[in-house]
This record gives C-alpha cells, structure tokens and sequence, in this order.
C-alpha cells in the first residue's frame, strides 16, 4: 500500500514537472489513438480489388453511400478508387508516423533538458561536504543517465501504456458482443498476470537500484583511473619547475625527479 501511494506521489511529480508541454503530451497521444484505425484502412484496398473488381461484390456501405452510382458500378472505376484508397491511407499512415515520431523527439528532448538544468542547479547549491563524501561523478552520473527516465516515463510509457489498453478494452466488448462467455474466460487469465507482475516489481525495483548504484560506482572508478595519470603527470611537471628555479637561484641545491 506505502510502494503504490509513493509511485502516484512520484508520478504526479511527474506530470507536475511536465505541465509546459502537456499540449505535446495530448497531441502525442491524439497520433498514437489515430494509429489503430489507420492499421485497420490499410488491407481496404485490397479488398475493394478482390471483392468488388474481381468478384461481384459491392462496395463497403460506406463507400457505397458516399460516392456515385457510377464509380459504384464500373468495375474500372472500382479499380481506380482501390488505388487511390491505397495511396491515400499510406500517405495518411506516414504522415502519422512521421508527425508522432517529431513529436516524440522534441517533446522528449526539452523535457530532460529542462530536467537536467534543474538537477544541475540543485547540485551546485549541495554542499561541498555532499560532494567530498558521495563524489563529483555520482552527480555527473545523476544528471547523464538518470535525468532521461523522464522521457521514457512520460513520453515513451504513456502512450504505450495508453494506447495497448484502449485495445484491451476494444478487444473485450468485441468479444463480450460476440460471446460473454468466452469473453469471461479469457479474462481470467488476467488476474494471474496482474498478480505476477505485482509479485515480481518489488525486487525488480530493488535490482533496478542496485544496478543504477553499481554504475555509478564503476564510473567513479574510472574516472579516479582516468585521472590519477594526467594529475601525476602535472605533479610532475610542477615538481621539475620547481626544481630548475632552485637550481638557477642555487647551485649547490639538488633534487631528484
């Protein structure tokens, strides 16, 4: 009960933190709500071809209801309005593709960039205490690698939390309108998933932390390997100053390098 009312406290931080681009949120989710009826207009066309074309089939009714009775009745003109369908709901399915795939970027992209001069700016006013004790690279690592969680939540999660459970829901009344009862018994495999997913997020939480603190560790690591030799070199260099000024103001003076 404490994990899950800390996980709402944490996402309406969250949403808080995003309110400049809820509009972008909102746009993100209209393109990803249009996706599933265009994936649906796609095999129209071939349908148009092979039922009404080849076959005798008339149009779909709302096909039929719409056009003439010409372009209804002629085979050719039947063809015609299967291609055009064709080039239509592609165009319209990559114009989709493309206006959410920009939405996506953008609103991404400025969302961890705001949230990364916001954990710089709470970082330069830590103390320098925090600092000498938890190590610079812990918040350079912080701000790299943690600051993008945002993204994959907000933008990334939403719409592939929203979008898969509107077809949950579309799924069912289809198949409670076909058959309650067989829409009952694929519900019951539900519980036992919600169940496991339940059981399993605790430790994957717990994992997911002993790993983040992992990585750090080992950045910090590197970075101290990394460093040591140009700090030795500098040391160096300084100590091989000192010792040629204390050879030039005396000669009897010595050092060894």
């Amino acid at each position: 009960m404490r994990s899950t009312a800390t996980d709402l406290a944490l996402y309406r931080r969250l949403l808080r933190q995003a309110r400049p681009y809820w509009p972008h949120l909102g746009a993100i989710l209209a393109l990803s709500l249009v996706a599933p009826p265009l994936a649906l207009l796609v095999p129209l066309p071939l349908q148009i071809a092979v039922d009404s074309v080849i076959g005798s089939h008339p149009l779909p009714g709302v096909l039929d209801a719409l056009l003439p009775d010409a372009a209804t009745r002629s085979p050719s003109a039947a063809l015609f309005l299967a291609a055009g369908l064709a080039v239509v709901v592609a165009l319209l399915v990559h114009v989709q593709a493309l206006g959410s795939w920009l939405l996506h970027t953008y609103t991404g992209e400025r969302l961890v960039l705001d949230f990364r001069g916001q954990l710089f700016a709470h970082v330069q006013r830590l103390s320098l205490s925090y600092h000498d004790t938890k190590g610079t690279t812990d918040s350079t690592y912080r701000i790299q690698y943690d600051a993008p969680a945002i993204q994959w939540i907000l933008v990334n999660g939403l719409t592939s939390f929203v979008s898969p459970a509107l077809t949950l829901v579309g799924m069912v009344y289809v198949a409670t309108r076909i058959d309650w009862q067989l829409a009952l018994i694929a519900l019951g495999v539900a519980p036992v998933l919600f169940g496991l997913l339940s059981a399993s997020r605790h430790r994957l939480r717990s994992r997911w932390y002993e790993v983040k603190e992992h990585q750090s560790s080992a950045m910090s690591v590197v970075q101290e390997a990394l460093a040591s030799p140009s700090a030795w070199r500098r040391r160096r260099r300084c100590w091989s100053a000192s010792c040629t000024s204390a050879r030039a103001c005396s000669p009897s003076a010595s050092c060894s390098s």
